[in-house]
């Protein structure tokens, strides 16, 4: 038995939004009510200490020449005065340089020896030292001292205790202060998100009911509002979203019409490239195309000649999809069609860029590796167009060239034909028994895997110097494997192909 199951949140929406607003308000009033205490705290204890340096500093000013007479009773006159003038003053007191006590403001302690309680330091070699201290009493003070110097010499020392209650009580008014407003704000912000979670809130029940007709398919259905707010826009991209997949749906059909023909293009470029090799006496050739795309814009063909003589042509187009299948589907026809009158690789690859360069987009070109081979002597002829070099094997003396001859890509159209054909290299290399070539596009070299790390061509070069490199079909399995291994599960970004060539 089927069951539709029923959605029922344990609280709506307004709910929920009105709970966290005020949780946020009462977090933001705490630490608030937190930060200003112990900033009022802080500036209040700073003003104490400042007013109980300036009460030291004329209290030493006054004592320095009394301290010096001796004289007693004027010293005792300067406390007692002190204490009178300046409220708070707990105790204040002078000794000498042998903590001897002058004048306090307990009569009991004057003529005795000043004794440092163990909860204070001493002032020592400091200008000034000022500590909290709690009192035999019990009463919170700050416990300053200032050194009497007469020419940098310390004859004395003035202390004053300063009472913190008048911080304690000023912290305490503050704090109430505070309390006070936090719970004015509080009220008057729980009353404005009552009445804000309503206004925003009582919008979203339409779109919610908008947004699951349009999951069910309803794509006419009329979505309007007039607020200009983020509901608005939400309410405006529901609308958008609905006309998007009215229009998806309308494009689907297309999509798969072109992916349709698309299939026809890549079957049409499969069928330019060779489907077998022609195996010519005396050469072993063996190719491999792998597209990245659908339709691709690598290249490669082995064009027969005459009886004696054939071509191995390999090419990449700058671009991929159809139009580099396109140029590459030019290129072949030019070549196919003048290689039996024209058995030159630079005069091939000439006569294809005068073909190209007025006919393919701008910023379009084509490298291009064109050699020539015949089975009547041991010379091969070969011509490069920025391409990439071939690799020229001898395995029996373990020799390995690249070949690379000077000439600059075809197909671009500021460069005239003659300008072409004069910088456009043609060159010649004996290529005898057990010899192999490997041609190749920047695909094999350049493939990445997940790290964005390329193949590289050192890599390349140790594959082809492998002992098991001994045949074409050996060195492709070993190509292909390694490129497999080292790709792995990475989308293979450009074309992959290359043709190899043994003399048997």
């Amino acid at each position: 038995m089927n069951t539709i199951s029923t959605f029922k949140p344990k609280f709506s929406l307004k709910t929920k939004f009105l709970i966290w607003l005020i949780l946020f308000i009462i977090g933001v009033m705490i630490v608030v009510y937190v930060y200003f205490s112990q900033h009022v705290t802080r500036v209040l204890a700073e003003e104490v200490k400042l007013r109980g340096e300036t009460i030291c500093k004329n209290l030493v000013s006054s004592a320095e020449d009394l301290l010096i007479m001796r004289d007693d009773l004027a010293l005792a006159k300067l406390v007692y005065d002190t204490e009178q003038k300046n409220k708070g003053i707990v105790y204040c007191f002078v000794v000498d340089a042998e903590n001897r006590i002058w004048a306090h403001t307990d009569l009991a302690m004057v003529n005795t020896l000043y004794e440092t309680p163990k909860e204070l330091h001493r002032l020592g070699s400091g200008s000034m030292l000022v500590q909290d201290y709690t009192t035999a009493n019990g009463i919170p003070i700050f416990a300053i001292a200032m050194p009497i110097e007469v020419s940098a010499t310390k004859i004395g020392e003035v202390h004053i205790g300063l009472s913190r209650a008048s911080i304690q009580k000023a912290v305490a008014q503050s704090q109430i202060g505070i309390a006070v407003v936090a719970s004015c704000i509080l009220a008057v912000g729980i009353a404005g998100i009552l009445l804000l979670v309503s206004f925003i809130i009582g919008s979203l029940g339409k779109i919610t009911q908008d947004i699951a007709a349009i999951g069910n398919g309803d794509l006419d259905r009329p979505i309007e509002t007039k607020r200009g707010d983020e509901i608005g826009r939400i309410t405006s991209a529901v609308k958008t979203m609905a006309q998007k997949l009215k229009k998806a749906q309308a494009e689907l059909i297309e999509k798969e019409r072109i992916k349709r023909e698309m299939q026809i293009a890549k079957e049409i470029q499969q069928s330019l490239l060779p489907r077998t090799l022609p195996q010519t006496k005396g050469f072993e050739i063996i190719g491999y195309y792998q597209a990245a795309q659908e339709v691709g814009g690598d290249y490669y063909d082995v064009v027969p000649i005459d009886d004696n003589r054939f071509a191995v042509v390999i090419g990449d187009v700058a671009g991929k999809g159809v139009a580099g299948s396109l140029v590459m589907a030019m290129v072949r026809s030019t070549i196919r069609a003048e290689a039996p009158s024209t058995p030159s690789p630079k005069s091939l690859i000439t006569l294809a860029h005068r073909s190209l360069r007025q006919d393919i987009p701008e910023g379009m070109f084509m490298t291009i590796f064109c050699i020539v081979f015949d089975n009547s002597n041991d010379i091969i002829r070969y011509s490069c167009a920025g391409h990439n070099p071939a690799y020229f094997l001898r395995p029996q003396y373990d020799i390995l060239h690249t070949l690379k001859p000077e000439g600059g890509p075809l197909g671009i159209s500021f460069i005239e034909e003659d300008d072409y054909a004069a910088q456009l290299k043609e060159e010649t290399h004996v290529f005898k028994t057990d010899d192999m070539l490997l041609l190749y596009t920047d695909g094999v070299t350049e493939a990445m895997n997940k790290q964005k790390e390329q193949f590289t061509e050192s890599r390349l070069e140790r594959i082809v110097r492998a002992p098991g490199a001994t045949s074409p079909e050996k060195l492709k399995k070993m190509i292909v494997g390694s490129l497999q291994d080292f790709t792995g599960l990475a989308p293979q970004s450009d074309d992959i192909t290359f043709v190899i060539v043994k003399r048997t």
